[in-house]
């Protein structure tokens, strides 16, 4: 459960957690403007509490473009708060996860931007001490900003600067260092920004360093239409197509009696598709069905299931039947991190539909393009908190693949017991 914090601040929905610090979209009802709230529970410990309240007002004496400003902070009985801006509430670890790395002419800017923050908080004797991909902000509407404060320390300013450059690789890339350098995975990309991605990793450079060099570095220049250079992954990619396809041939002539290859026929509505593809392009329309294919419970932190018979109502176009949860005697957060529903969909989904879910019931949707059994294989996509009637909440862009609805707190109920219930579950084209 949250701290208490001041009625000025409104709670609005549950982001989830980093580490131990629960995250909230709330309102500033004095000035009325949503803000980032973060708190520390009764679980935590007093040194904590006055760790988390020193790095974040170390943070709030700092200002920079980069850097997400501070409100306030202060501790309260039962744990502590800090109340930050509200920077749109995208991450970079979202976009990765979305395969959505930061583009070539957006990279430099933002890049040396979040190692000017970075070197502004050193020199004013402050250690981040906890930067990774959640701890940056960034959209298309916002510019990169470095928050996360008050995280549990792990590294001095050194390993500060290496966590940076850490994430700047990854958000370029898409993948965590150690691979194919930056510039073999794109094309455009000028060898130096290897180098001095290399060199802040390596404690070789300050964060005023680690500016100054992506400052000084080549503009990326955007791939030229039908240029003759490809990047070594991309032409691995196409190397390894032509590979399979000659195994293909080669099987189907070894199986055929007739000594012609066994190819899979060509599927196509459009009998004249093939002699006008060479000339003209065909924009494919994305089915407007979606279909869900079997619906399960996920229950890894408690017993495997939670009324699994009644899984089918949540599908049936009938809103007089429903799915509940076990009835619990506690809140959910103390006995365990939460409970789920996947679903395994055809298409792609722009909207997800909740009707009856229980009002106040807070939740998570994930999605993973296969199934996991453990909550870390799966790619949390949004937060929400249930109000009267039907909840619905818009969805990024993911075809195919496994959703999970992820109940992470329960409403107290009449009863004197804490559960939700949800008649249909739609997900909407």
């Amino acid at each position: 459960m949250p701290a208490s914090v001041p009625d000025r601040y409104s709670l609005e929905i549950r982001l989830g957690r980093d580490g131990d610090v629960e995250e909230w979209l709330a309102t500033d009802t004095s000035l009325d403007r949503p803000v980032l709230v973060r708190t520390l529970g009764p679980e935590s410990t007093s040194e904590r509490r006055a760790e988390f309240v020193e790095g974040v007002s170390g943070a709030a004496k700092v200002s920079h473009p980069h850097l997400a400003r501070v409100f306030a902070v202060d501790t309260v009985e039962g744990g502590a708060y800090s109340v930050s801006e509200w920077t749109g509430g995208a991450s970079v670890a979202d976009r990765v996860d979305a395969s959505q790395a930061i583009e070539l002419p957006d990279f430099l800017p933002n890049a040396s931007g979040l190692a000017g923050a970075l070197a502004s908080l050193h020199e004013g004797g402050v250690t981040h001490g906890g930067i990774d991909l959640h701890a940056i902000s960034y959209s298309a509407e916002h510019a990169a900003k470095l928050g996360g404060f008050g995280r549990a320390r792990r590294t001095g300013a050194e390993g500060d600067v290496r966590s940076l450059a850490a994430a700047l690789e990854t958000a370029l890339t898409g993948s965590p260092p150690g691979g194919p350098s930056p510039s073999e995975r794109i094309d455009g990309l000028p060898k130096a920004i290897d180098r001095i991605l290399r060199a802040g990793q390596s404690g070789e450079l300050t964060a005023a360093a680690l500016e100054k060099a992506l400052q000084a570095a080549p503009t990326p220049r955007a791939p030229r239409a039908g240029s003759a250079k490809t990047s070594r992954r991309l032409l691995y990619a196409a190397l390894g197509l032509v590979v399979a396809a000659v195994g293909l041939v080669a099987l189907g002539l070894a199986f055929s009696t007739g000594g012609e290859p066994i190819l899979p026929p060509v599927q196509t509505s459009n009998p004249t598709a093939l002699a006008t593809s060479t000339t003209a392009s065909v924009p494919v329309k994305r089915p407007d069905v979606v279909a869900i294919g079997n619906v399960t419970t996920f229950d890894p932190y408690g017993g495997g299931g939670e009324h699994d018979d009644d899984l089918p109502n949540l599908i049936d176009g009938d809103e007089e039947t429903r799915w509940r949860t076990e009835q619990y005697l506690d809140p959910l957060p103390l006995l365990k991190p939460g409970v789920g529903i996947t679903f395994t969909i055809s298409g792609s989904p722009s909207r997800l539909s909740l009707a009856g879910l229980s009002r106040d019931t807070v939740f998570e949707i994930y999605w993973s393009d296969a199934y996991f059994a453990d909550l870390s294989g799966w790619s949390r996509v949004l937060g929400g908190k249930a109000g009267p009637g039907t909840t619905e909440v818009a969805l990024p862009d993911r075809v195919d693949g496994f959703w999970m609805l992820w109940l992470v707190e329960l409403p107290l109920q009449t009863e004197g017991t804490y559960y939700s219930a949800i008649a249909e579950v739609r997900f909407l084209p």
